[in-house]
């Protein structure tokens, strides 16, 4: 986390202000969550693969067992090029938090994709955390803007990112 003081390219990004941004956190998503799941997907496919093509009759009759095996490998080729896009744009993806707005970034094949909320408009914000991101550190904060939430998922430390976010939006009220 950097605090670093932002241009007049802000301009550009819909922040008429003449005042000066600052940085307070820039920070990318952890893939750890989304490598931890094409790991499963990998394994559990393969082993149940690897026992259809050892038993060809523990489904009944070997086609069957055959048919079943091609679709197991089709079910797992098809969550493993999910699980591969999603770490991509995982690690193309940019929180940022200045003193007046929130801002979620990525590109991906020569297309940005960026939503943002200013702290004067944000109606609500929470940060989640199930056991297992609690263990691996990592958790979501929504900011809720009346017009739908922006999500800032599997961000590292959340909780020093969600403390910043509370003390801007109480300074923009």
């Amino acid at each position: 986390m950097t605090a670093k003081q932002v241009d007049t390219a802000e301009v550009a990004n819909g922040n008429e202000s003449d005042e000066e941004v600052t940085e307070l956190v820039r920070t990318h998503p952890t893939v750890k969550p989304t490598l931890i799941r094409l790991g499963v997907v990998l394994v559990v496919g393969l082993a149940v693969f690897g026992l259809l093509q050892a038993s060809p009759g523990l489904l009944g009759s070997p086609d069957i067992t055959s048919t079943a095996a091609l679709v197991v490998v089709l079910l797992t080729l098809v969550l493993t090029v999910r699980f591969v896009v999603r770490t991509i744009i995982l690690r193309r993806t940019t929180y940022l938090v200045t003193t007046d707005r929130v801002e979620q970034r990525y590109e991906l094949l020569f297309r940005v994709h960026s939503k943002g909320v200013r702290f004067d408009k944000l109606r609500s914000h929470e940060l989640t955390q199930n056991r297992v991101q609690s263990l691996l550190g990592f958790g979501t904060i929504s900011l809720n803007r009346g017009l739908g939430p922006i999500r800032l998922e599997n961000v590292d430390d959340p909780e020093s990112v969600y403390r910043t976010i509370q003390q801007c939006s109480r300074g923009a009220e």
